[in-house]
């Protein structure tokens, strides 16, 4: 199978770009966090008490499995809206 090298890299920008777009999610068990992604929560920030020496990266958690999940799930969806459009196009041509 071709990997489209374009649609591929607008899944990468899409998921990373959700993390900005989409509102986190906060839970209520556990530690005080909010977690970012769609469909998949793949980055978490930690919130400790305020702490001046404290690095930004320090309370980020960035799980890649679930990034590289996430890009694949959008890849599929946009190769699948792509296919379904070219069709729709064909049967619109041929009629």
């Amino acid at each position: 199978m071709k990997v489209h090298k374009l649609i591929l890299n607008i899944s990468v920008w899409i998921a990373l770009l959700a993390i900005l777009f989409i509102p986190g999610n906060v839970p209520t068990a556990g530690a005080h966090r909010t977690e970012y992604g769609f469909p998949l929560r793949f980055f978490t920030q930690y919130h400790y008490e305020v702490n001046e020496n404290r690095w930004f990266l320090q309370g980020v958690s960035i799980q890649l499995l679930n990034y590289v999940i996430n890009v694949a799930i959008i890849y599929g969806v946009i190769l699948g809206l792509k296919h379904l459009n070219n069709k729709l196009k064909k049967n619109r041509t041929l009629k």
